[in-house]
């Protein structure tokens, strides 16, 4: 069977694409013929003269007016990316889509063209893009479901993308749009890393018997679990941005009594890091440090030597890897109880559950995490099995093949 991986980005930039670039290794490793529609960008991994690859797009750079309307455009139709698709669709037979996150710098134009070339698909959803324009059911840092009755002006209303009044414009256009084209309706399946990802999509009116449940796929053994006594801190990875809660967990490092000598090691940049770092300097400056962005064994060894990792969002996570890796390497996690998180979070087992957005709760869960009754090593052999049974990479691909099978007549 022929498989079409499609994602913006072709490189580790995130969780996204940390699965879908995994999947394209693993279906490779088993002599499947994968080929990849993605945009052209200067950190993209090695492609083959069989993939396809569209223009690069920045919404975020300094554009033009003349340049802003054209990518507004692009936005809900890129005809590059629709004759990108036609070529692939022109391949050899039977051969199935899995698409990932297509949004904005390819766009759904690419799903008309497999549906008109009669070539099924499937869509993993990373996000909740589905039914946010803004991707995060989130709006002004609270969580928001207003778009639930396709009431997309909601998301121009409140600015809910790049807090830009044409960018939310044309995200709220673009969502009536492909309402008005029913262009969701033509993908077959749609697979929901997490439990709670199904429910909030079925909620909002996709059809639940177009929903599967089925977790990341996780190669536990490229992950060695530590063999020497953690250091008296713990680990946020990930974006540096306000949905993330990471205002609330610094407020929970300063709420900390004297007695607890547990510090906080953050790895990651963003948006609102010169923010983090002025409160850690005025409020906390011996408990926080910055390590910026970290990846391969530097993450990984900054994760094993940390006694737990903790992942404060106050937005419904989907299935995050930043509990996910820090499982893999034998360390619980303290999460908020909010999306998927506490799927994977068990209170004494596998972590520390906390009320999103409580520095208060989240001060208290910390604390215990460093209390006589709290075992982190106990709960981080507990967390590395349930992530080895869990996101087996062998049981995944064989769920996988039964759905593109399925997709067959």
């Amino acid at each position: 069977m022929r498989i079409i991986q499609v994602n913006k980005y072709h490189f580790l930039k995130g969780g996204a694409e940390r699965y879908y670039l995994d999947l394209s290794a693993l279906q490779k490793d088993r002599g499947l013929q994968v080929q990849h529609l993605v945009m052209q960008h200067p950190r993209n991994l090695e492609l083959t003269p069989e993939d396809q690859t569209v223009s690069e797009v920045d919404y975020r750079g300094a554009l033009s007016p003349w340049q802003k309307l054209q990518h507004g455009f692009k936005v809900i139709y890129n005809p590059e990316t629709a004759r990108a698709a036609t070529r692939l669709a022109q391949g050899p037979r039977p051969a199935v889509a899995h698409l990932h996150n297509i949004y904005h710098q390819l766009s759904p134009s690419l799903v008309h063209v497999f549906a008109k070339s009669g070539i099924p698909m499937v869509q993993t959803l990373h996000d909740y893009k589905l039914i946010c324009p803004g991707y995060l059911l989130m709006t002004q840092g609270a969580v928001c479901e207003r778009c639930k009755t396709k009431h997309y002006f909601h998301a121009f209303r409140h600015r809910c993308i790049l807090g830009s009044g044409p960018a939310s414009l044309v995200g709220s256009v673009e969502g009536y749009v492909h309402e008005w084209w029913k262009t969701y309706s033509l993908i077959d399946r749609f697979l929901c890393p997490s439990r709670f990802m199904l429910e909030k999509v079925a909620e909002f009116g996709v059809p639940r018997h177009k929903l599967i449940h089925l977790p990341y796929l996780l190669p536990v053994e490229q992950y060695e679990p530590a063999n020497f006594p953690p250091d008296p801190a713990c680990v946020y990875v990930g974006r540096l941005s306000r949905e993330k809660g990471l205002p609330t967990l610094f407020r929970a490092m300063s709420l900390l009594p004297p007695s607890c000598k547990l510090t906080l090691r953050v790895l990651g940049e963003g948006p609102i890091e010169e923010e983090l770092r002025t409160f850690a300097r005025k409020q906390c400056p011996d408990r926080i440090e910055f390590l910026g962005y970290q990846s391969g064994t530097a993450l990984h060894d900054a994760i094993r030597r940390a006694a737990f990792a903790v992942l404060p969002s106050e937005w419904y996570e989907n299935y995050p890897f930043g509990i996910l890796e820090p499982f893999a390497l034998g360390r619980p996690v303290v999460g908020a109880a909010i999306g998927g998180i506490p799927e994977l979070v068990v209170n004494g087992e596998t972590g520390r559950l906390f009320e999103s957005g409580n520095p208060y709760a989240l001060a208290e869960a910390l604390e215990w995490m460093t209390s006589p009754q709290a075992d982190p090593e106990r709960m981080g052999r507990n967390a590395r099995a349930f992530v080895t049974e869990t996101c087996d990479p062998q049981r995944h691909l064989a769920q996988l093949d039964e759905i593109y099978a399925g997709l067959h007549p």
